[in-house]
C-alpha cells in the first residue's frame, strides 16, 4: 500500500509511537501525551497510519492498555492501622499490658500505575504507631516506628523500631522488651501489607 505524503503546511500523517516519542523529546508528562492524543484523533479525518490506534469512542482503557496511576496512599493507611493496631505483649506480670493502640501517622507516596499493560506498584512511607501499657503498676507509652516502608525493602523485611517515651524508665524499658517479643509477628503483618499491596 502506498504511503501518502505529509503536507507539512495543513496536515501531518503520524503514528502514535513518533507522536508519543515527539511529545516525550517535548517534555510533556504520559498523563498529556494521551490527553492530546485523544483530542487530536477526535477532530482529525485522516486515516492514522504505520498501526496507530486512536481511542475508543467510549473512552474504555481496554486491558489497561493506556497510562494510568492510581493514588494507594489512603488504602495503605487503613491497611497498617488493620495489621499493626491492636498487636500486644504477652505474659506481663500483674495483670500489666502493652500494645499498639493507634496509627498516628502514615506519609509518603504510595501507587498503582499501568503503562502498555505493564503494572507497576511503587510506595516510599514513613509510619508511626502510638504504644501505651500498664508495667509494675506504672503507665507506659511510646512509638513503633517504620521509617522506610518501601518496594525496595520489601524482600528484605522493613525496619522496625520500638521507642519509649522514658527511655531510661525502669517500666519503659521492660514494656520495650515485652513488646519486642512481638517482633515476629509485626514482620508476619508487614510481608501481608506486601502482598497486599502487590494485589491492589
Amino acid at each position: 500500500m502506498a504511503t501518502q505524503a505529509n503536507d507539512k503546511t495543513g496536515s501531518l500523517f503520524i503514528s502514535k509511537d513518533k507522536f508519543e516519542s515527539a511529545a516525550c523529546d517535548c517534555g510533556l508528562e504520559p498523563k498529556m501525551t494521551e490527553l492530546l492524543w485523544a483530542k487530536l484523533s477526535e477532530s482529525s479525518s485522516q486515516r492514522i497510519i504505520a498501526g496507530a490506534t486512536a481511542p475508543r469512542q467510549d473512552a474504555a482503557n481496554v486491558n489497561n492498555w493506556h497510562w494510568f496511576e492510581t493514588d494507594l496512599l489512603p488504602w495503605a493507611k487503613e491497611r497498617l492501622a488493620a495489621l499493626l493496631v491492636g498487636i500486644a505483649a504477652v505474659g506481663v506480670p500483674d495483670k500489666g499490658w502493652v500494645k499498639v493502640t493507634s496509627l498516628e501517622s502514615c506519609t509518603g507516596e504510595a501507587s498503582c500505575s499501568n503503562r502498555k499493560g505493564k503494572r507497576i506498584v511503587a510506595y516510599e512511607l514513613d509510619v508511626k504507631c502510638k504504644w501505651k501499657g500498664e508495667v509494675d503498676y506504672d503507665e507506659v507509652e511510646g512509638e513503633l516506628l517504620l521509617p522506610y516502608v518501601s518496594e525496595d525493602m520489601a524482600s528484605s523485611g522493613y525496619d522496625i523500631k520500638i521507642v519509649a517515651k522514658e527511655k531510661s524508665d525502669a517500666s519503659h524499658k521492660k514494656a520495650v522488651r515485652y513488646l519486642e517479643k512481638q517482633l515476629p509477628e509485626m514482620k508476619k503483618r508487614m510481608q501481608s501489607f506486601t502482598d497486599d499491596i502487590y494485589a491492589k
